[in-house]
């Protein structure tokens, strides 16, 4: 969960960096993406390294992790009027992290409504991208870079948005052996989504 999980990190990002002067605009907004989470998950393994809380940082990163994913997902669907909802999605997922944080679940306490919103968004527009998105039926679906990226994306959002709303109630009543392997399952899923996501930049061409 604390070493092996962020380091897995570098594998897209060493990728990308190789191609970065070849990548469309979407996937270096990506890439600042994988940067950003990557120093996040050092932040929260040197906190939890010295025993100190994390929830603050994850209060603070959600809204620009976020933020950065939409944007990613502003540029994949330019083309299309789901773009200008994708703006107005920006603002209200903002706002609603703030309320959140003065009103629900204050920094001492894990951000999981937040999370379990930002998962859910994600889901949606990945179930969209697969619906709008038309690719070149002539050639193979592991061809098109991107559809290894969202393919990520799904698969990581879809199996932590359980963990995400009730991570709280997994700190509190589950035992310490238990938690630990409900995190464990969701640094592997973590890891999962970083080697799809570094096929998807291996197939853009140098």
């Amino acid at each position: 969960m604390t070493v092996i999980t962020p380091a897995c990190n570098i594998f897209p990002v060493v990728i990308a960096l190789i191609k970065f002067n070849n990548l469309p605009k979407e996937a270096r907004i990506f890439f600042y993406y994988l940067v950003f989470n990557g120093l996040v998950s050092i932040a929260s393994s040197l906190l939890a390294y010295y025993h100190l809380p994390n929830t603050p940082l994850f209060h603070a990163t959600t809204v620009i992790e976020t933020i950065l994913l939409l944007y990613f997902f502003l540029i994949v669907f330019n083309k299309h009027s789901i773009a200008g909802y994708i703006k107005v999605l920006m603002l209200l997922f903002t706002i609603f992290a703030c309320l959140n944080t003065i009103f629900f679940q204050s920094i001492h306490v894990l951000n999981s409504y937040t999370l379990s919103l930002q998962s859910l968004i994600v889901i949606a527009l990945c179930f969209l991208f697969w619906w709008h998105h038309s690719n070149d039926k002539r050639l193979p679906w592991s061809s098109f870079p991107l559809n290894w990226i969202i393919s990520g994306l799904l698969l990581y959002f879809s199996s932590t948005f359980i963990l995400f709303t009730f991570s709280n109630a997994v700190i509190l009543f589950f035992s310490k052996y238990a938690s630990t392997l409900v995190w464990n399952i969701h640094a592997t899923l973590t890891i999962i989504m970083y080697l799809l996501v570094s096929i998807g930049y291996s197939k853009y061409k140098t």
